[in-house]
């Protein structure tokens, strides 16, 4: 749920399902915290705001839907259903992760999946925080602090 992507890969290559309506929600907001570098003073209290209006639309029919503490937003969850036979391997990624290919565009889904089976999460995490260390004032890649907190599970058969 949320903006934390399942990818599965086939045969045919990878498919991402990813819950995207947290972008849809403030745009404007999330636009003044991404012009100011992280670690300012502009910065954190345009992400206060933006937090604040965040937490009045969460969970809520006109916001998004998190599954943290709140179980009606399984109700809402954007779901779906693939033969297993079709999958070779999946990795579900929190957007800390992922967004060494969704936002700062610096692998594929393949080399990310090369890199869980190599060096498992850990070095995947790893790679993207290196990545994130070129950038540590968020001008290459605006966000809201230099490093996200980042999870992988990663499955194959």
């Amino acid at each position: 749920m949320a903006d934390s992507p399942v990818v599965l890969e086939g045969a045919d290559g990878f498919t991402v399902l990813t819950d995207l309506r947290v972008d849809e929600v403030l745009p404007e907001l999330r636009a003044e915290v991404e012009q100011y570098e992280t670690h300012t003073a502009e910065h954190q209290e345009a992400l206060r705001r933006f937090v604040t209006a965040q937490r009045q639309t969460r969970n809520t029919p006109s916001g998004y839907w998190v599954a943290a503490s709140n179980a009606e937003a399984a109700n809402h969850a954007l779901v779906g259903s693939t033969p297993a036979e079709d999958v070779r391997a999946a990795a579900v990624l929190s957007d800390g992760a992922s967004r060494l290919v969704t936002e700062y565009g610096m692998a594929t889904w393949s080399e990310v999946f090369t890199t869980l089976r190599t060096g498992g999460p850990q070095e995947l995490i790893a790679t993207v925080r290196k990545v994130e260390a070129t950038d540590p004032t968020g001008r290459r890649w605006p966000r809201y602090k230099s490093g996200d907190d980042a999870s992988v599970a990663f499955c194959q058969w």
